[in-house]
């Protein structure tokens, strides 16, 4: 199979919660892998499914033989749950094989449909659902949605992580992550936390000045700018989807880089909360200083980041799909970000938040009059 990620398995906490493994607000993704053979049985379980209130994923339009294209990686690594059809036909052909070792091997949750047939040795150990013939009712009345939460608890530990080093890095596989969500025709709300947020990124092309405005001094080669504005341009697309909420710190002092750094991304990131409506956009900020960076999208994939040193940016940045680790994530942040909010009703967040920028901004505008009459 083709995968050119370098992927670390770390392992992962016990969730605080088992029971609420997926909590019943966000949509539970179920993707089907068969041969195309049986392509009206897996149109039965997709139909199945959603009567169940879940979300069928699977490509009806896929080329027979067309191998293992990394449309497919995205559906599978994005999944709560892979649900391998087996069949006589599909334990035959080498692509559904690989799907299931795939699976396996990103330890997503998997909950095998064996018609007539035994599982293989890649789902050695696995239950499965067992049927002589396919039956709609009896496999409704298995195939729920709570049943297939036991399968997703089964494996809340074993996430996979993929680790960037550098800020590039970091940027490169951000607007990687977000884009391939985009890609299937999904997106999520945006949960970040740490600084002024991705939000305050330029959206400008990068020979425009506001980016020498932002680094002031401080050289930043075109790579640089072009994989950051990559990574706003990609998060921002489903911020306008589905909404926001970010944690930002307006104490932070960009001094660092000289010139007009600290007021410029005070600006990018003021225009975009000028933008957006309150009812997508919900902002906290941080009275006590951020050490690390979040970053959530939906619940299909999340990035944690070390804080690094004024003028590298955020370094070892861990990447994972693992949505039930997500799920935990979620709660963690929702708390902080909750806390954070103190008094401020969420739907009046975001005016707060244009409104402190705003302040900061007329001191710092003011601050050079002050010292000009000083001197006088």
């Amino acid at each position: 199979m083709k995968q050119s990620l370098t992927k670390v398995l770390f392992p992962a906490r016990k969730a605080a919660h088992p029971a609420t493994a997926v909590p019943p607000d966000r949509p539970f993704r179920v993707f089907i892998s068969y041969s195309h053979e049986d392509a009206e049985l897996a149109r039965v379980i997709a139909e199945v499914l959603e009567n169940n209130g879940m979300v069928a994923m699977y490509d009806k339009g896929l080329q027979v033989g067309a191998g293992f294209p990394q449309e497919i990686v995205n559906f599978i690594t994005h999944a709560h749950v892979f649900l391998p059809l087996l069949t006589r036909s599909s334990l035959k052909r080498p692509w559904v094989q690989q799907e299931i070792g795939y699976a396996v091997a990103s330890h997503v949750p998997t909950a095998p449909v064996a018609i007539d047939c035994e599982p293989g040795e890649f789902l050695h150990g696995i239950e499965a659902i067992r049927l002589k013939t396919l039956d709609a009712v009896e496999l409704g009345s298995r195939m729920t949605r709570k049943a297939l939460e036991t399968c997703v608890q089964k494996a809340l530990g074993g996430a996979l992580y993929e680790c960037a080093a550098t800020t590039e890095e970091r940027a490169v596989l951000l607007a990687q992550y977000a884009r391939a969500v985009t890609l299937m025709g999904y997106s999520g709300i945006v949960r970040q936390l740490g600084g002024l947020s991705s939000l305050h990124i330029p959206d400008e092309t990068i020979d425009h000045p506001v980016w020498q405005l932002r680094y002031g001094n401080v050289h930043q080669s075109e790579y640089h700018c072009k994989v950051l504005r990559e990574e706003r341009r990609a998060l921002a697309e489903h911020a306008r989807e589905k909404g926001c909420r970010i944690v930002i710190d307006l104490s932070l002092n960009y001094a660092f880089y000289g010139g007009d750094a600290t007021r410029t991304r005070l600006q990018c990131l003021l225009s975009f909360l000028r933008s957006m409506p309150d009812r997508l956009c919900q902002v906290a900020m941080a009275s006590h200083g951020m050490k690390e960076s979040i970053t959530i999208v939906g619940d299909w994939f999340a990035a944690h980041s070390i804080y690094g040193r004024m003028g590298e940016g955020y370094r070892h940045t861990i990447f994972t799909r693992h949505a039930p680790t997500i799920a935990r994530m979620i709660e963690e942040f929702d708390r902080r970000f909750n806390q954070d909010l103190r008094d401020i009703p969420a739907a009046r967040s975001r005016k707060e938040a244009i409104a402190a920028i705003e302040r900061r901004l007329a001191e710092m505008n003011a601050t050079p009059a002050r010292r000009a009459s000083k001197s006088r």
